[in-house]
């Protein structure tokens, strides 16, 4: 692509702090299915899944299991770094249903056969139309009282703001955290500096050159917070915050259900969201290797249905996360069932970012990419890692940590 040779330069420009390893925290993740087993009953389903969305499938499970459709079926449940997991899946690991942090690492699946193409369609009660049933928005948990003031991402640029986030080599939250400053940065960039006026309509009036130049801008700034204020890069979300909580960094840059879960939890955090965040969207997929039509695959299509029924929306929403007509909606409208303590939990948001936003920004000014998905696109442009000998390049934000 023609903005990819920029980087060079930007890379040039910037020193790096070295890095000198990556701490990973205590695993709290269970990584063989078979050793949480949720219940039993004559079907058995086994649920893999990244990280960070336990507590709202803890949630989620036992309201399937008081449904007549659930009400014989145990769960199996394995969570970990959403990369890995992925990983796991396609090397065969038992699973019926995966609920992943990013779009690609359901995508390794269709390639190696194990999910059907259209897994997206045709959802019944999905109103995202790709097969999301709940996601959340970035958020920034800091220490009690937020003794730095980090409310922006500029903030996070300031000498001496240690940022905790994982690596997106494993993490698919990591993804996320990078995304949201990214798109901030390049917006504003491509807005003169006004990115919350700045509407995706407007992207088709911009030239090659001033997105070439924003584009530099924005990965310049995601050089330098990752080289300079990145100082622990953890697998996962879920060991993120378990550095965070072990005293590690001023911020971490988490899902905002996450943030709410540490804050029930007793963590003596604040937490807030950006004026301009990013939509976090994680589907969900049937895993259809089973030679039981009728069985297992039948009940796990059942299950992934009941993550969209008005009745999972409202537990996605008490467990923290905001349920797909709240995301997708630009509303509230479930949140606002929920009790004062729980509604009150959520940030109000400003400019929410996302996916497809950035992916026709990438589309309009590189005609090339006419007609991929959103994710391929955006995934491709700036966190893939190519193959040695392939002949392809890295995406811009994986050279940056290459380099780093």
């Amino acid at each position: 692509m023609a903005f990819r040779p920029s980087l060079g330069a930007v890379l040039a420009g910037i020193g790096f702090v070295a890095v000198a390893g990556v701490f990973v925290a205590p695993g709290g993740t269970i990584d063989d299915p078979d050793t949480a087993d949720a219940s039993s009953g004559d079907h058995r389903l086994n649920l893999v899944a990244y990280a960070v969305p336990k507590p709202g499938f803890e949630k989620l499970i036992h309201g399937f299991r008081e449904t007549d459709e659930g009400a014989d079926t145990g769960f199996a449940e394995s969570y970990g770094a959403s990369g890995d997991q992925a990983r796991k899946v396609a090397r065969h690991m038992p699973t019926d249903l995966v609920n992943f942090s990013v779009e690609p690492d359901i995508t390794r699946l269709v390639d190696s056969g194990q999910v059907r193409e259209d897994w997206k369609d045709d959802v019944p009660g999905d109103e995202s139309g790709v097969s999301v049933p709940f996601g959340s928005v970035v958020a920034f948990v800091t220490r009690e009282g937020n003794p730095e003031g980090l409310e922006s991402w500029d903030d996070l640029l300031e000498p001496g703001v240690e940022v905790i986030s994982p690596n997106p080599a494993s993490s698919g939250s990591a993804k996320w955290n990078l995304l949201a400053p990214y798109a901030s940065w390049f917006f504003q960039a491509l807005g003169d500096g006004d990115g919350a006026d700045y509407s995706a309509s407007d992207i088709e009036n911009a030239h090659e050159e001033s997105y070439e130049a924003a584009h530099e801008e924005a990965l310049a700034k995601v050089t330098q917070l990752v080289g300079e204020h990145f100082t622990v890069r953890p697998k996962s979300g879920r060991e993120a915050t378990s550095a965070f909580e072990a005293g590690q960094g001023d911020v971490l840059l988490s899902y905002e259900n996450e943030a709410i879960e540490l804050d029930r939890t007793g963590g003596r955090i604040d937490y807030t969201v950006p004026d301009d965040t990013f939509r976090i969207e994680n589907p969900v997929a049937v895993v259809d290797t089973s030679d039981d039509p009728d069985g297992d695959l039948a009940k796990a299509t059942e299950f992934r249905d009941y993550l969209f029924t008005p009745e999972a929306e409202k537990l996605w929403a008490s467990a923290g996360f905001r349920p797909t007509p709240d995301l997708f909606g630009n509303s509230t409208e479930v949140i606002d069932t929920l009790p004062d303590e729980e509604k009150n939990a959520f940030r109000e948001t400003d400019t929410v970012y996302t996916i497809d936003q950035l992916a026709e920004a990438f589309t309009v000014l590189d005609p090339s990419l006419e007609g991929e998905d959103a994710w391929d696109i955006v995934d491709n442009v700036l966190f893939n890692r190519a193959e040695p000998g392939s002949g392809e390049d890295d995406g811009a934000i994986t050279t940056i940590y290459k380099a780093v």
